[in-house]
């Protein structure tokens, strides 16, 4: 599949079988992802590869877990539906779309090292370049995955509510942080479109182009 195209039809992969990734193929997507570009070239990243299938379900339970809060946060409760009923429904629905996560073949995790390679008064600033960086390097490793059959689904949001864990089962340091996780395995289908729930929010590509100056939409 050539760049273009993966782009295009990479989407987020909620659903997983167990087939394994071959080593090589594996090692493809990480070097690609790791020639992406990097803030001040400080490479200021690392990816962690799970494979070992106790810490790979540790890693599943922890996002789902977290998506089930994420989903009770950002849906609002319902008029007579108790707090206990609506966290309930979080859980059922991470259950109904992200089991499969505890039996994809590999995660991968997007790591933000500092490098202290910044002086002091860029260190915010280079904190957010290095972030940013990181993003660089997984957009590389999703479109890459996609152009090679395999699916992905970024993940930022559900590991905050427990990021001391994540780090206690991933074996990082403080100072490490698992800024973005990802499944990677082939998927049960590759989705099409967009969600319906989406789809009634989605903004098009004309309406987010300004042309010279703000507000000068093509829309």
């Amino acid at each position: 599949m050539e760049a273009l195209e993966a782009i295009r039809k990479r989407k987020a992969v909620r659903t997983y079988t167990d087939r394994p990734v071959d080593d090589a193929v594996l090692d493809k997507l990480l070097r690609v992802a790791l020639v992406a570009p990097t803030g001040s070239g400080a490479q200021a990243w690392s990816l962690m590869v799970v494979r070992d299938p106790e810490r790979r379900r540790a890693v599943a339970d922890l996002i789902i877990a977290g998506g089930a809060r994420y989903f009770s946060l950002m849906r609002r409760r319902k008029e007579g539906v108790s707090e206990e009923e609506h966290a309930r429904w979080g859980r059922d629905y991470a259950e109904s779309i992200l089991s499969t996560y505890r039996i994809a073949p590999v995660w991968v995790a997007g790591l933000l090292v500092p490098r202290g390679n910044y002086p002091a008064e860029m260190a915010e600033g280079g904190h957010t370049d290095d972030l940013i960086s990181v993003a660089f390097a997984f957009e590389n490793l999703m479109v890459a995955a996609r152009a090679l059959g395999l699916g992905t689904v970024p993940t930022t949001a559900f590991q905050r509510f427990e990021k001391d864990r994540l780090r206690e089962i991933l074996g990082l340091p403080a100072e490490v942080d698992p800024a973005i996780v990802t499944p990677l395995g082939y998927p049960e289908s590759f989705p099409e479109g967009l969600p319906p729930a989406l789809q009634r929010s989605h903004r098009s590509w004309r309406s987010l182009v300004h042309d010279d100056q703000w507000g000068n939409v093509r829309e």
